[in-house]
């Protein structure tokens, strides 16, 4: 498990950049079936769907303007204008055909008629509030810089956390030779890329959380947090090369940061690294002693390499530093049960189920002891508990449908072995397979 770690950005080395984001994307009112496509990022063909529209209806001001977006979009700059243009021309007061012809002329380096059409855009909806920030880029591009500070200014009062006007702003004011204007400006858009990417990384947007983690490093190339997470995302795509990469650059900045010495040994872990990993949880510990969550980290990566004996110490002083540790008890108890301590074990199962009531594998785990033991009902209460915990825990119904059959309950037993079955235990299917009865 990867710990993101959200901190506010202390001074560090600014480089001056130019603006991260040169314009904001066309917007497209979308309707079906078009939008479909759209949505399924099927561009190639949401652009087809809108030429049909267009053939059934030349006077649709909205399907020019659509797929004048999805043009943009594919490259198609000119065809993106045209279709602008006709939009304009059927609906002179279409504010957000402006706004998009705006867009393409400034990706196209006519920055003074995107100024004009940006403009217009503003005088006919004074909501479209992203105008601000484009209009800021193509004043700053064509060399009125007091105008842009004045866009971007307008965009971050309208738009709360705006990464990217204070960062183009920051450049602005870098370039009027407001250096202390520049260097706070750069600072809000290095904890707003930092906040961007934190969240994306919590919906699970690793590509978005990356891209927003590299903006707040190509401003402060010393942000070891930055670092550590962009790790985390590259990681949980795959890149583990890239991931290593970025705990080392977080260490390197950082040599007592706890978080990318824990992230940087969980992925050595994955790797079979066990001197790799084992060294770098320690240095996790030495740079947070008072923390329960290195030494448990320390002790799954001792289980995984088979030191139980290292890893019980190990979760024995997480349980030291946190007495209601669970999940410590529950792997200290997994270690003992591998030291054949299984009296020990019990009492570890049953103190994480004090510590957490609805722990389904404490409950699967104290049971499995208890069978073994042939404390067979004792067995049975637990897997129940389990199953209450978990209704969807495979190995709890197996292994309970055993024990209701040793206890004579044969139509019991078939019941949670059909119900292990359609959970997923193949252990199930194959043993109801074998005696002709389906689930």
């Amino acid at each position: 498990m990867y710990i993101f770690r959200h901190l506010i950005v202390t001074l560090a080395i600014f480089i001056l950049m130019p603006s991260h984001a040169v314009f904001g994307q066309a917007s497209a009112d979308f309707y079906t079936p078009e939008d479909e496509k759209t949505a399924s990022r099927d561009y190639k063909g949401a652009e087809a769907e809108y030429t049909k529209a267009i053939k059934r209806d030349p006077t649709d001001a909205k399907a020019y303007n659509n797929r004048g977006a999805l043009r943009l979009t594919l490259g198609e700059r000119n065809g993106a204008l045209a279709d602008y243009q006709q939009a304009i021309a059927l609906n002179p007061r279409y504010a957000e055909a402006y706004y998009n012809y705006g867009v393409a002329l400034g990706e196209g380096g006519d920055f003074s008629g995107a100024i004009v059409a940006l403009t217009k855009a503003l005088e006919l909806n004074p909501r479209l509030i992203t105008i601000y920030f484009n209009r800021g880029v193509a004043k700053e591009k064509s060399g009125d810089q007091e105008g842009a500070l004045a866009d971007y200014t307008k965009a971050i009062e309208l738009t709360v956390d705006n990464a990217d006007a204070y960062n183009n702003r920051g450049v602005t004011r870098s370039k009027l030779g407001d250096r202390k204007g520049a260097i706070s400006d750069l600072l809000q858009a290095v904890n707003g890329y930092f906040k961007n990417g934190w969240h994306k990384a919590e919906k699970g947007d690793a590509k978005g959380a990356i891209a927003d983690y590299t903006k707040a490093i190509s401003i402060s190339s010393t942000y070891a947090d930055a670092y550590s997470n962009r790790g985390n995302a590259k990681n949980a795509l795959g890149d583990k090369e890239g991931a290593m990469g970025d705990y080392s650059k977080a260490i390197e900045l950082n040599p007592k940061h706890a978080v990318a010495y824990n992230n940087r040994a969980f992925l050595k872990t994955a790797l079979g690294d066990r001197a790799g990993a084992l060294a770098d949880y320690t240095k996790a510990i030495e740079g947070n002693a008072d923390s329960a969550d290195p030494y448990f980290r320390r002790g799954l990566a001792q289980s995984i390499f088979g030191e139980y004996q290292k890893a019980e110490a190990d979760y024995s002083k997480a349980i030291k530093l946190n007495p209601s540790f669970a999940l410590a008890y529950l792997n200290r108890g997994n270690a003992r049960l591998k030291l054949d301590d299984k009296e020990g074990a019990l009492a570890d199962y049953s103190r994480a189920i004090a510590c957490d009531p609805k722990n389904a594998d404490a409950y699967f785990n104290r049971g499995f002891v208890k069978a073994a033991q042939k404390d067979v009902a004792g067995a049975m209460t637990d897997y129940t508990k389990a199953i209450e915990s978990d209704p969807h825990y495979a190995k709890a119904y197996y292994a309970r449908g055993f024990a209701k059959s040793e206890l004579g309950d044969e139509r019991g037993a078939i019941a949670d072995m059909q119900q292990a079955a359609r959970s997923g235990s193949g252990s199930a299917q194959a043993f109801l397979k074998q005696k002709g009865i389906g689930w």
